[in-house]
Parts: structure tokens; sequence; C-alpha cells
């Protein structure tokens, strides 16, 4: 877990209160291509997307906010297809079974998991691949492209202890 200095840190960082819809209108949205949320804390993140949405609603195409949302229950993700807003995708990581996508024009797309020789450390994988393939997808890769490299990175990632050396 790391050294005694180490821990303390990371208590510290687990006990920090989750950001409001007040912090967040003090984000210059101008400054950001995408905005992620781990589903937490719904009313207040509902207030900091409809921010976004109205932000959006004033930019061209290409100077609008890409948002993402993480619903870490699988069984959330049957009943959201036909809730998103047409156009969204869902993408949804199984672990060691690689990751599922339905994209924007309804196809179903899949990687396969990419795993270590081995295994050394699991903890961030998930944010791993949720960063990866969001970076992916801010460069312009496709939907299946960035699917397959946030499986390898996540992959990576718990081929190593911590962070440092990912790519």
């Amino acid at each position: 877990m790391g050294s005694p200095e180490n821990q303390g840190q990371m208590v510290s960082i687990m006990n920090l209160p989750d950001v409001t819809a007040h912090d967040f209108e003090k984000v210059d949205l101008s400054q950001y291509k995408w905005i992620h949320w781990e589903a937490r804390n719904a009313a207040e993140q509902v207030e900091m997307m409809r921010r976004v949405e109205r932000h959006n609603r004033s930019r061209e195409a290409g100077e609008r906010v890409r948002t993402s949302v993480e619903v870490e229950n699988p069984e959330a993700l049957r009943g959201l297809r036909s809730r998103v807003r047409p156009g969204a995708t869902l993408i949804c990581a199984w672990a060691e079974e690689g990751a599922d996508a339905v994209g924007p024009n309804g196809e179903l797309l899949h990687s396969d998991a990419f795993p270590p020789e081995t295994l050394v450390d699991t903890l961030g994988a998930g944010d791993t691949f949720n960063a990866a393939v969001i970076f992916a997808l801010s460069e312009g890769k496709s939907l299946q492209d960035a699917l397959t490299f946030g499986c390898q990175i996540a992959g990576r990632k718990c081929g190593i202890q911590g962070f440092d050396g990912i790519v």
C-alpha cells in the first residue's frame, strides 16, 4: 500500500468532500474539451451537467464540451439505452472479459482484455480504462480503437504497481 506517509495522503484524499454545483460554477468551461463524472451525488451532478448543456448551446460545435458519466452498476446499462440522448455512446468495461460499447448508430462493439503476464495491482484499472478511452476519443480515434486502447492501457496498469510507466 505504500509508505506510511503515502498512506496518510491517501486517507486525506479519500476524505475529500464531493464537488458541489456551487463549486462547479467557478469552473471556466471554455478551458475544457471533456468533463467526466463518476455517478455519486446525482442532484449536484445533474445541475453541473445542465450548466455544461447551457454552455454548449451558446458555442460552435468545435468549442463544445463533451461529457461522460461512469455508472458502475452494469444492470443500469440495460435501461439506459432508451433514455440517453440520440447519438450517445454507451461503454461498459467488464474487467478480464474486455469491454463493450454501443455506438451512436446502435452498432455493438467489443474489445478483448489485454491482461498482463503477471497480475500486480488492479486498483485504479477502471479509472485508467476511462481515461484512456476519453483520451482516444478526444483525439478523434474511432470508438473501436478507443475501446481497444482503453483495454490495452488498463491491462498494462494491472501489470504494474501504481501508475508510473503505464504509457
